[in-house]
């Protein structure tokens, strides 16, 4: 399950009247008293053999043509073509359908041609909701509580969850239709690639479904695991999660299956968490390591640090700058984040591209949140606040 300080971005994302408590500015001072700088990692490390765990190569084979040879640690997903970096983005708003006062992005497809998230229509509650051409659709997903779309493709197809009979269930929305996803009886599906492979979770076991109208599959786990998450799906198949809240995990396309490697931090071991996949870039946090089974806040130490692994290489780096959580990356290995002095920010490796809100807030705040960014990096969705201190859904062109 995520940990404490991982759930806090997420709800800092809900609709929000204005406050006289910064939250996330208390939680960031917090931070910066106690970090320490590390830069970036650059030294290959390479991969935590983990034991005691077989399953016969191919029993993931979810992918497209070209998976990796069995045994073989490589990434068949190729590296984007190489594209300059941008050098500056505007901000553009989003209509909600039936002009709902509040909505967000949460996914798009790689393309950045469709985007989905939900809206928090005008009676209150949630609305899921698929973006194409700038327009928005509502998607009716079964249910009375909470819903929300999280991943696209580019053909439009897409998957998401809604609480239906009080239990978390998941649902993909294809050529207008909306489809319970088979085989899961508490959980959701959380991403979908351009084959059509869905990755998501029952309870505390991660799963994978082939297809839309496949029945899920539960991932395998190590021994000892006791719970994980799957997370994300690249587009050759390979999917990655967490493993207790504390080890980064990677499931490839061949059928095998391992932890990803965490940096030392100053010298002492550290934790990891993984959030999103792309070209065989993984993005993630790392922390400290200590406490054992204590919660995931009650056992990190010192500050959280964003980290960024390529899984075909090894490498793994820890980037400095970012208040610790990253949004989203494309195949360039490029990522979204808060940049602690001056708001959300792609940073493009060489450099650092600042993305204007819908209104000035000042550096410290979580009042815009690039959740998606696209393979070219020209277009970047997700949340902003206005004026009013209103959330809205917004799209971030880039040049």
């Amino acid at each position: 399950m995520p940990s404490d300080f991982d759930l806090l971005r997420p709800l800092d994302t809900e609709p929000r009247t204005p406050s006289t408590v910064d939250v996330r500015r208390a939680i960031t001072d917090g931070h910066r008293r106690v970090r320490r700088r590390t830069g970036y990692a650059g030294a290959a490390l390479t991969f935590v053999a983990v034991t005691g765990v077989t399953i016969a190569s191919g029993a993931l084979d979810h992918a497209a043509p070209g998976r990796p040879t069995p045994g073989v640690d490589t990434a068949a997903t190729k590296s984007a073509p190489a594209a300059p970096a941008p050098t500056s983005c505007t901000v553009q708003q989003l209509a909600a359908p039936r002009n709902a006062p509040k909505a967000l992005i949460s996914g798009a497809d790689p393309e950045g041609t469709y985007f989905v998230g939900r809206s928090y229509p005008q009676a209150g509650g949630y609305q899921a909701v698929i973006w194409h051409d700038g327009a928005g659709t509502e998607v009716p997903l079964p249910g009375d509580e909470e819903e929300s779309l999280t991943d696209v493709t580019t053909t439009g197809t897409a998957v998401g969850w809604s609480y239906l009979h009080h239990k978390k269930t998941p649902f993909v929305y294809d050529d207008g239709r909306v489809s319970q996803l088979r085989g899961v009886t508490d959980g959701s599906a959380e991403a979908i690639n351009d084959s059509g492979a869905i990755v998501g979770n029952d309870g505390d076991h991660p799963v994978f479904w082939s297809s839309a109208t496949a029945t899920a599959r539960r991932l395998p786990m190590p021994a000892g695991a006791q719970a994980a998450m799957a997370v994300d799906i690249d587009e050759d198949g390979t999917i990655v999660g967490t493993i207790d809240n504390k080890t980064p995990y990677v499931w490839l396309p061949d059928g095998s299956h391992h932890a990803l490697r965490t940096p030392d931090l100053g010298g002492k071991p550290a934790e990891g968490r993984v959030f999103h996949i792309s070209g065989g870039w993984v993005i993630g946090v790392v922390n400290e390591a200590g406490g054992g089974q204590a919660s995931g806040k009650a056992r990190a130490k010192g500050e959280i640090e964003t980290a960024r692994w390529n899984v075909g290489t090894g490498e793994v780096q820890v980037i400095d700058g970012l208040d610790g959580m990253p949004d989203a990356v494309n195949a360039q290995g490029w990522l979204t984040g808060i940049d602690r002095h001056t708001g959300a920010v792609l940073h493009a490796d060489t450099s650092t591209i600042e993305l204007p809100g819908l209104a000035p807030q000042g550096a410290g705040t979580l009042a815009d949140i690039a959740n998606t960014v696209s393979a070219d990096g020209k277009t970047i969705g997700g949340q902003s606040d206005d004026a009013n201190g209103v959330i809205q859904p917004v799209v971030w062109h880039c040049r």
